[in-house]
């Protein structure tokens, strides 16, 4: 018999309990049961029954338990009702099964059996999951659809898989002054009230690890008292704390207990304190030691800052390092476990601490050493989302495992990012699934900041550690974020209006990926080539039309979640986008002398007023959940922090003392007034790409009197969209005009004229164009018509794989929708290190030169960091089956902190050129795989000495002959 749940069986007089409460049952899974019960309640409309009696259960009944605590399911597994055999000795794994007739009065029985306490939580919500309510149902309030029935099929049954990745969880940092305020207004403080929430959510989405806030905070005094450790602990939530937090007690702490007088001393210094400091570890060991926790040795300095000052040495810093973990190894063993493969333990890998774990070639470092045999070693990523090092094939076999430490918010250097979220899926799962595929599998954990606005990065995250062999494969963050999608609004919006949340999110994110909302200024986006502001410009403006018109088509019920997981996050990301834009335009256009520039001043003004305006709308909306989440400084950094940042600089233009206009060729720098004795010819180079129709030249006012403007072309190949017309500098300030080609009527001409008279003289633009098809070239070959070519990394005319030793293939991939244009290839397997001519895959790119001669190729790359360290990234190039090059893609002595890295995680690429021989007529350009690490986006081909004109994202892809 199936298992039914309905509204009627529901609220029905004579209904006995749908939830059975086994006294046997952890009290953490019986408060998951009641949060789950509400599920139930928040989907039928009716509020479920419970019994600790089976006597006492309806028809249709939820029994639910953990094997080894739960007399219930043994007896079903001694009547071989079920088997648990199938999850026992397994880590959080559950079974839900439909068993028909289990006991007298009960029809059918939903079972959710647990292999440990986790599992069972996780089977509990597993059916919440079922119900369509979203795990973001209590941290956001999102409404699940209504339904009248819920049905599961007799004998149906499901057995969930171990995690893929043991401990995942995340950070709450940089608390300050969003989630601060957001939790003391809310619940008085970082207390167990609050901690509930989190704890809910971090389980919903099946994680199990967190850190907790550390700012000002003291998780083990907070709650009051052990309150919040309890609660974790009760709930199956394992504790952590940062890098630089040891032996379970957290950085506020010592700040609160060191003085003269204390049993802990006055000095965060193991050389000078070393009796206070072991104390107060020690301490820290005997009140958690109960509690499931990871604890976290080593030692850092204060406040996340190295550990001796700089004129420690090398040797110095890691034998103070084998100190500390030599002592801490022996205070777990005294008041934690004796045996110590039995206590889980993690040292970050983090900052300094990174090189004291590998020395150099004169100081051996900790790597390999007895102290840190069994414990989890976290390696990290730059707190810019790239990884750093990762374990060689020597070092997997490491008996403790490995972690990771990634970030989606960061407080530091080159500039912070705390805002909102800025994380790019494509972006994570190229890098988390490189450290999946080079072993890390022991800890994954992510700084979420303020967790506000990071659910849908933070669900993906926790998804791809959990369940890493579905949602680690090649090009499935679409598919994600649609199923994500489905989760939150499938009873708030029709399919195609999800289909416009999906274009929001995959934009929004994609936008801030380019270039993080903190990170922008003036100066990032040209303001004129390749149009590249104005194609932004009007992304942003379809993006934010689609957001607008869904928030007023979402009804009440859903627009508060809809508000805080879509709109607030995209909106408040792309207003400041577009405020910096504008300025960015503002300044060029004033320097000129357009009075254009005036009418931005306001534009900017109001995406001013609209920040303001969002972040008040975010702090009010549903009943104020949000209070305090948004205060974060985000606009206008001029250092790593908001000191000294400033708000976009507006510049005015005073008007010319009489009538003048400037005519400027759209997506070029070029302009002109028109003066006979200064620049007046103008050149239109749009139509030598064959598959371009239509170019436009804009005409500009300096003065706010009238002057008028006549536009003549003569070509019948040409039309343009104004005769001529007035601008007055007031009431309309510019005009676009659009030139469109015909080239059946070219007749062999390759050059127009279009004449603009102005009021001082005339400007003619020269219109060159082509009527090639260039169909006789093979198959994705470029061809330079502008005198350069821009290549888009997945189109590439040929790919060649390559066998590995052990009967494997490696191949470059496309990974769809990555970077900062359209896509990025790499090659896979990640782990491995090619020698081209040799063992390295390649891809081909085939262009057509017009002149033979010394060519520069530019290579856009994602820029990652070398996986060793001591290594470097690099691949390999051949033009022509001529000599092989090695292009390094970081310079000798490059470093994460320097100005090489900074300008890479700012821009979020990092280009390097070669040189190489080119002929006249087809050419070819291998790029061959070389290092773990390497990641293609783009490739410029351009004249040596003659590159092509600046801009943010690059030039824009030149034409290609025909499709692969």
């Amino acid at each position: 018999m199936a298992f039914t749940i309905t509204r009627e069986t529901l609220g029905g007089l004579s209904s006995g309990a749908l939830f059975y409460q086994e006294k046997d049952a952890f009290s953490g899974v019986h408060k998951i049961a009641a949060k789950v019960m509400r599920d139930v309640e928040l989907v039928f409309g009716v509020a479920p029954k419970a019994a600790s009696d089976i006597a006492g259960l309806g028809a249709q009944a939820v029994l639910y338990g953990t094997v080894g605590r739960s007399p219930v399911l043994q007896e079903m597994h001694e009547k071989k009702l079920i088997d648990l055999s199938e999850i026992e000795g397994k880590r959080e794994v559950f079974l839900f099964q439909v068993v028909e007739r289990p006991f007298d009065g009960v029809e059918s029985a939903l079972v959710i059996a647990g292999s440990d306490k986790r599992g069972t939580i996780y089977g509990l919500f597993h059916l919440s999951e079922r119900l369509g309510v979203s795990p973001l149902v209590n941290w956001a309030n999102v409404k699940p659809a209504r339904r009248s029935s819920f049905t599961l099929d007799d004998g149906f049954k499901y057995v969930s898989k171990e995690p893929s990745v043991r401990y995942r969880g995340f950070f709450i940092n940089d608390e300050w002054p969003a989630f601060g305020n957001w939790t003391m207004k809310r619940f008085g403080g970082f207390n167990a009230a609050m901690y509930e929430h989190v704890f809910e959510l971090l389980l919903r989405l099946k994680g199990n690890y967190l850190w907790p806030a550390m700012w000002s905070a003291r998780f083990y005094d907070d709650g009051p008292g052990l309150a919040n450790a309890e609660l974790a602990d009760e709930l199956g939530v394992v504790m952590g704390a940062s890098h630089h937090e040891p032996c379970l007690r957290y950085g506020e702490e010592y700040k609160y207990l060191r003085g003269k007088d204390s049993p802990y001393g006055d000095a965060w210094n193991f050389i000078t304190n070393r009796e206070g400091i072991t104390r107060f570890w020690a301490d820290g060991l005997k009140r958690g030691a109960r509690f499931e926790s990871v604890i976290t040795v080593g030692m850092r300095g204060e406040a996340d800052t190295a550990i001796l000052g700089r004129e420690a040495t090398l040797a110095d810093n890691i034998q103070l390092l084998r100190d500390v973990l030599k002592t801490q190894n022996q205070l777990i063993r005294e008041y934690v476990n004796p045996n110590l493969k039995e206590v889980p333990r993690m040292l970050a890998l983090y900052k300094e601490v990174e090189p004291f774990f590998y020395g150099d070639e004169n100081t051996p470092g900790l790597i390999g050493s007895e102290e840190l045999e069994d414990v989890i070693l976290m390696l990290c990523d730059d707190n810019h989302g790239n990884l750093r090092t990762l374990p060689t094939k020597e070092m997997r076999n490491h008996p403790g495992g490995y972690g990771m430490y990634y970030h989606f918010d960061y407080h530091g250097g080159p500039i912070s990012y705390e805002w909102v979220n800025s994380s790019y899926l494509p972006k994570i799962w190229e890098q988390m699934s490189m450290a999946y595929d080079f072993g890390i599998r022991e800890l994954w954990i992510v700084n979420v900041g303020d967790i506000a606005t990071q659910e849908f990065p933070l669900s993906y995250f926790l998804d791809l550690a959990y369940d890493f062999e579905k949602w680690g494969a090649l090009n499935q963050t679409e598919l994600y974020t649609k199923q994500w999608i489905e989760r939150q609004f499938a009873g708030a919006f029709s399919e195609e209006e999800k289909d416009k949340v999906f274009e929001i999110l995959n934009g929004y994110t994609k936008i801030a990926h380019i270039r993080r909302p903190e990170h922008m200024n003036a100066n990032v986006y040209h303001p004129v080539n390749y149009k590249e502001a104005d194609r932004l410009l009007e992304r942003i403006g379809h993006l934010t039309g689609l957001a607008d018109e869904l928030a007023r088509k979402v009804d009440a019920e859903h627009y508060p979640a809809y508000f805080a997981l879509v709109y607030y996050p995209a909106m408040a990301n792309l207003n400041l986008q577009k405020m910096w834009v504008l300025t960015g335009k503002n300044h060029y256009y004033a320097k000129l002398g357009l009075l254009e520039a005036n009418r931005l001043t306001e534009q900017i003004r109001a995406c001013m007023k609209r920040d303001r305006e969002l972040v008040e709308e975010y702090h009010t909306v549903d009943g104020g959940r949000w209070y305090g989440m948004g205060l974060s400084e985000h606009i206008g950094f001029t250092k790593w922090n908001e000191i000294e940042a400033q708000n976009p600089i507006l510049m005015n233009v005073l008007p010319a003392n009489k009538p003048r206009l400037v005519v400027t060729v759209d997506g070029t720098t070029q302009y002109s007034e028109g003066s006979f004795w200064h620049v007046h010819r103008l050149f239109m180079n749009d139509f030598l790409h064959p598959e371009v129709e239509e170019a436009s030249f804009s005409i500009f006012s300096l003065s706010e009197q009238p002057a008028e403007y006549k536009v003549i072309c003569e070509h019948p190949w040409l039309t343009c969209s104004s005769e001529g017309g007035v601008l007055d500098g007031v009431e309309k300030t510019s005009e676009t005009v659009r030139v469109k080609i015909n080239r059946s009527l070219m007749n062999g001409e390759t050059e127009g004229k279009i004449v603009v008279k102005l009021p001082l003289g005339a400007c003619t633009i020269f219109v060159r164009a082509t009527a090639k098809d260039y169909r006789e070239l093979p198959a994705m070959t470029f061809v330079d018509t502008l005198g350069y070519i821009s290549i888009e990394a997945e189109h590439y005319a040929d790919r060649q794989d390559a066998a590995l030793p052990d009967g494997g293939v490696s191949r470059f991939e496309v990974i769809r929708g990555y970077g900062k244009t359209l896509s990025a290839v790499k090659a896979y397997p990640t782990t491995e290190t090619y020698t081209a001519g040799k063992d390295a895959p390649y891809v081909e790119y085939r262009f057509a030169l017009n002149e033979g001669g010394r060519y520069e190729v530019e290579l856009y790359m994602q820029p990652s960091n070398p996986v060793t360290n001591r290594g470097t990234i690099f691949c390999w190039i051949q033009a022509n089956e001529g000599e092989i090059q090695k292009v390094q893609a970081v310079p000798d002595g490059y470093r994460v902190d320097d100005f090489t890295w900074a300008q890479g995680v700012l821009n979020h690429i990092r280009k390097q050129v070669a040189k190489i021989e080119c002929a006249a007529g087809l050419n070819t350009l291998r790029i061959y795989a070389g290092s773990p690490g390497f990641v293609l986006e783009k490739i410029v081909i351009y004249p040596e000495g003659k590159k092509p004109a600046e801009s943010y994202l690059g030039p824009t892809e030149t034409y290609f002959a025909s499709e692969r």
